[in-house]
């Protein structure tokens, strides 16, 4: 293969790197259950039960709960008394200590509420995300992509300079 062909194909490698990473990781955001929420109303009232108690996210992004109570708590979609409640997420039990997460694919406002404490009430809003360029979805296959690219351009690059 000519030098000019190693250059074409590490060229277009790189390029396929930097187009794919901003979409590849998607971002983490936390959701903390506050120390005693499990054992008193104070918190409804100051809507502090969950730090924060009204997140933003992006589309594709997941949200964390950190149980910093020293109780269990369940976290499921919907409000108190709310015939649809858990239909989106049921976290299960989240023993202190423990997190729980649900990754956001879709716009809109969800409130959520803990299954048995239910003056415990919160909200994520997931707005579209930031306009960009045209990207390419490989979901789970994002970071193998990446690696392989990487490795290529590597391979590529110690072949062009024995040549």
């Amino acid at each position: 293969m000519h030098t000019k062909s190693y250059q074409i194909i590490a060229s277009i490698l790189v390029v396929g790197i930097i187009v794919m990473i901003p979409s590849a990781f998607a971002d983490t955001a936390q959701v903390n259950i506050v120390p005693g929420a499990g054992s008193s109303k104070f918190c409804s009232n100051t809507a502090t039960c969950f730090t924060p108690s009204i997140l933003h996210v992006s589309i594709g992004d997941t949200v964390t709960w950190t149980n910093g109570d020293n109780v269990f708590h369940t976290i499921v979609s919907g409000l108190p008394y709310d015939n649809k409640t858990g239909a989106i997420f049921d976290s299960g039990t989240i023993l202190p200590a423990n997190t729980y997460s649900f990754t956001f694919y879709d716009a809109g406002i969800y409130k959520y509420s803990e299954k048995v404490n239910k003056y415990m009430v919160g909200e994520i809003i997931v707005e579209p995300a930031q306009a960009s360029p045209a990207v390419p979805e490989f979901g789970t296959l994002a970071s193998l992509v990446v690696i392989i690219s990487i490795t290529g351009v590597i391979i590529l690059g110690r072949t062009f300079m024995k040549s």
